[in-house]
């Protein structure tokens, strides 16, 4: 598969890198460059004696360079595919050599493997042992937290200024301890709030909210409908078993990719992919976690579609999903869009009336316009009803100069207050506002 320019540019780790990968993009800078139908390769000078050895897996866009870089996918390897994407003909069409079959292979024995340890047999009375143990800490932990919430509560919010960041790490250990990393994550997120923002007092409530309703519903967790169950139990930090997950029918489609983005959290990087089944008309949200030089189980490139089929974790609007097997990747495919803002705020508020806890909700709109007024920008429907983005100034100078004023489709994550759009589509061409690292 050949990507574009544009889609290339959305596999960039950062600004630096993209701008890098683009230096390194003449024919000039390589010393050997081949394809096949699986990969191409190339061979790129740099400071050492030996020059680097750079691959692009075709057929599931992933990269492999022998480069000190630690980042993925590094300047070479967005300099090999531009080059090839812009000049095909400049490379040498022939059987992989050993290096690069060798990597070939091994990405494949590594899938073999993985599906091996799904047929492994698990310890069924050890594992409902721990899972026994593991109850009683959580409940135990739970009516700790809500005894200082309470007293939280009582003793009044508008100390909280001046309490350290510390303040909030002895409630976060002890659900860590009581085996509640959900909860301890929420908690840490009340230190990480901006108190000298006049907005504090609300975000502060909102959340502490948040972690009072998922505590009550944990504590009346028989008394909620099954998909409840789920929801509340994943809040609270238990995790769904990937495979058992995977044994289930999923969903078959073409899916089309809307986005992808990252977050570093200490030493790992999160990325998010936004999905969207052409038929079934679902989004999907897959999830993936590395580290360094770790290279991801899946490369997903804004703007292609993906002959797959996903298996979504349990919950109410749960939109997070699982590949449980990939066919094939091409080129881009329109998706169905809402038609006014005003559907789109009731199809929003639907969602939430059925998962409280959720805290963004994806959706498609037609025929906007950016519009800005006293600093703050807009999307504007046909009937001239505005909705309020939450952007930086390097994308709202991004999106004005894309669409020139002019009416737009696009994809974007909806919260109570704010939008954020992702992507666009102008002329019915697809263009990625998602690229760059999120801090």
């Amino acid at each position: 598969m050949v990507l574009s320019e544009d889609q290339i540019f959305t596999l960039a780790p950062d600004a630096a890198s993209l701008k890098a990968g683009k230096d390194l993009a003449v024919i000039s800078k390589w010393q050997l460059r081949g394809t096949s139908d699986k990969a191409i390769w190339g061979h790129c000078q740099g400071s050492g004696k030996l020059p680097y050895q750079t691959q692009v897996d075709l057929q599931n866009i992933a990269f492999k360079c022998t480069c000190p870089s630690r980042k993925f996918p590094c300047k070479h390897g967005l300099g090999l595919l531009l080059l090839y994407s812009r000049e095909p003909g400049t490379f040498t069409r022939g059987e992989e050599p050993a290096w690069v079959a060798d990597w070939l292979k091994r990405r494949t024995e590594k899938e073999t493997v993985r599906s091996a340890k799904e047929k492994k047999p698990v310890d069924a009375e050890s594992q409902a042992k721990r899972a026994g143990a593991r109850i009683k800490k959580v409940s135990g932990g739970i009516d700790d937290l809500q005894v200082w919430l309470k007293d939280l509560v009582r003793n009044g919010l508008i100390i909280l200024p001046e309490r350290a960041f510390e303040y909030w790490q002895n409630p976060a250990k002890r659900m860590i301890d009581a085996q509640a990393p959900g909860l301890a994550a929420m908690i840490r997120a009340l230190g990480n709030i901006n108190y000298y923002n006049e907005s504090w007092k609300q975000e502060v409530l909102k959340l502490l909210s948040k972690i009072y309703l998922v505590t009550e519903g944990y504590r009346h967790l028989d008394s909620l409908p099954e998909n409840m169950q789920h929801e509340v139990r994943s809040l609270v930090g238990f995790t769904q078993g990937k495979d058992d997950l995977l044994k289930q029918n999923g969903i078959k489609d073409n899916w089309l990719v809307l986005s992808r983005t990252f977050e570093e959290d200490e030493q790992v990087t999160i990325e998010r992919n936004w999905l969207y089944g052409i038929n079934h008309k679902k989004f999907a949200l897959i999830l993936q976690f590395f580290v360094s030089r770790q290279v991801p189980e899946f490369n997903f490139v804004p703007g292609t579609t993906l002959d797959a089929e996903l298996v979504y974790y349990q919950g109410v609007h749960n939109y997070r999903a699982l590949v449980k097997d990939l066919k094939s990747t091409g080129g881009s495919i329109m998706p169905e869009f809402i038609k006014c803002t005003s559907n789109a705020l009731e199809n929003y508020s639907n969602v939430i009336a059925e998962n409280p806890f959720i805290n963004r909700v994806p959706l498609l709109l037609e025929d906007v316009r950016f519009y800005k007024n006293n600093n703050q920008n807009y999307l504007i429907d046909h009937e001239d009803y505005g909705l309020k983005l939450k952007i930086s100034e390097e994308t709202a100078i991004q999106m004005l100069a894309l669409s020139g004023g002019k009416q737009f489709g696009v994809f974007l994550l909806i919260d109570e207050d704010e939008a954020e759009p992702l992507a666009l589509w102008i002329n019915n061409n697809f263009f990625s506002l998602s690229y760059a690292v999120q801090k």
